[in-house]
């Protein structure tokens, strides 16, 4: 029974969460503080939605560089367009709309281009961070966006902010999508066995071009919400969450030669980084050091899905 709960995709990320909720909870005495809860919830939800479409990309054996500069992208279109005094809710579908094209974008580049992926996410990246510098001087004055608009950060409901409630909600529509749909099992075919997905008629093109495209509007939901809580873009937002993303995703099951994950492991993986940086916050560990934990994550992470994947290929004899 051991054995088979270990394999389970998720099973790593929640003992290390729940690893680091014991040392919190022993070592810190505003752990459970609602004002520390309510912070960790602002930590991880933005950045799950991010890992959500991070994961479809890596189930079907891609990622994407790009999540930083997109997100970025879409606070500061949003902060443009409330400026020029559209309503909210066009501010919202527009600033969505930004990100779901610079989904497609990777999209285009990765499945009918044939750019390798980190190359041409590394360039999505540098096109959506200079297009989002050079709105930045004109959008810097805003002072802060419109109530409607800040109450999707700020709102809360039954002692969860409204943010919270919609990642509950996507964490059961795409289970359910990558679990009982066969779409979502199309993403597994295409990730575990590309020539098998081939011969059974799959458009590995358009999967791989809808789970960009998916990442793209997903990025942009995250930055309205996290631009909402602060009401108002900043220039570093969305800095480093690619690096984040990618090791929450792979922590939790995912993994670069593709076929595997889960939701739940998305969703684990970033609760685990988002307790991570809360304990050296709370335990005042020096910034370096900060580094140095999730440098050594990072590989450690790295090392042990390549590990596998060697593992595999040998069982297979393929190696």
């Amino acid at each position: 029974m051991v054995k088979k709960v270990m394999k389970k995709n998720e099973t790593i990320s929640i003992l290390l969460c729940i690893l680091l909720v014991v040392v919190l909870t022993i070592k810190s005495d505003i752990f459970w503080d609602p004002r520390n809860l309510h912070s960790l919830q602002v930590s991880f939800v933005p950045t799950a939605m991010i890992a959500f479409g991070m994961m479809f990309q890596l189930i079907c054996g891609y990622f994407d560089m790009s999540v930083g500069s997109i997100m970025l992208l879409c606070a500061i279109v949003a902060g443009k367009f409330t400026q020029m005094g559209l309503p909210v809710p066009v501010v919202i579908l527009l600033a969505l709309l930004v990100g779901a094209l610079m989904g497609c974008l990777n999209g285009f580049l990765v499945a009918f281009v044939g750019i390798n992926a980190l190359i041409a996410t590394l360039g999505v990246q540098y096109i959506g961070y200079g297009a989002a510098m050079l709105l930045w001087s004109k959008v810097r004055t805003l002072q802060a966006f419109d109530d409607s608009y800040i109450i999707l950060g700020d709102g809360e409901f039954g002692g969860l902010y409204i943010m919270t409630w919609v990642l509950l909600v996507l964490v059961i529509v795409f289970s359910i999508f990558l679990k009982y749909t066969s779409n979502g099992k199309k993403l597994y075919f295409v990730g575990g066995n590309k020539e098998a997905s081939k011969l059974m008629g799959f458009n590995e093109k358009r999967i791989v071009f809808l789970a960009y495209a998916a990442t793209g509007l997903l990025t942009a939901m995250a930055a309205v919400f996290r631009s909402a809580y602060i009401h108002k873009p900043t220039q570093y937002m969305g800095e480093g969450i690619h690096m984040t993303c990618f090791i929450a995703c792979v922590i939790g099951g995912g993994s670069f030669a593709g076929g595997k994950g889960s939701i739940i492991g998305a969703l684990f993986g970033v609760i685990f980084m988002s307790l991570l940086t809360n304990m050296f916050n709370l335990l005042t560990m020096s910034p370096e050091l900060q580094n140095v934990v999730v440098g050594l994550i990072l590989v450690a992470v790295v090392t042990m899905d390549g590990y596998l994947n060697i593992k595999k290929l040998r069982e297979q004899g393929k190696i």
